[in-house]
């Protein structure tokens, strides 16, 4: 039988974890999936090619960032990309313009799609779900809230586009 460890909001918001940061969902911690190497080249590959889109569009790319998706959830995507501008301090005030979560071996899709419909219920106007295992993604968007597979990852305004072999390249 697992423990559930509760706490308020403002126990949560000054709390550091020392193996990762948690989720904090209705009073309860939850640990992510951190995945394995996959999941990590993954994160870093998709860093690095965002690293010159920060350059010339501005953007801010923050990884595993806590964002408020109401007053009893926080969520920890694996990269958070927010367009020029203040976006707070300590917890963005503003929800980012794309999410990015990787799946990890553990995650489950029922668990994904309902943190897919938070960042949607939020603002979020793009969400990549990158399955390195399965070696595919699904891109939602306000537009598509119901996701379609893809075989390149893409936004509009501004545009971005990175097809899927190369954030999954070995």
């Amino acid at each position: 039988m697992s423990t559930r460890t509760l706490m308020t909001v403002e126990e949560y918001l000054q709390t550091s974890f020392e193996d990762g940061d948690y989720e904090f969902v209705d009073g309860e911690i939850v640990e992510k999936n951190m995945g394995e190497l996959a999941h990590g080249l993954v994160q870093k590959r998709l860093i690095k090619l965002f690293a010159p889109l920060e350059r010339v569009l501005g953007l801010q790319v923050v990884p595993e960032i806590r964002i408020r998706v109401s007053s009893s959830r926080y969520r920890v995507p694996d990269i958070g990309v927010w367009l020029p501008g203040d976006i707070g301090t300590r917890i963005p005030t503003v929800p980012p313009f794309l999410v990015v979560e990787i799946l990890s071996p553990d995650d489950r899709m029922a668990r994904m799609k309902r943190k897919v419909e938070e960042y949607l219920s939020i603002g979020v106007e793009w969400i990549w779900l990158v399955d390195p295992e399965g070696r595919k993604a699904i891109c939602y968007s306000q537009r598509n809230p119901a996701g379609s597979v893809c075989d390149v990852l893409r936004t509009d305004n501004p545009a971005i586009e990175i097809p899927i072999e190369k954030a999954l390249a070995d």
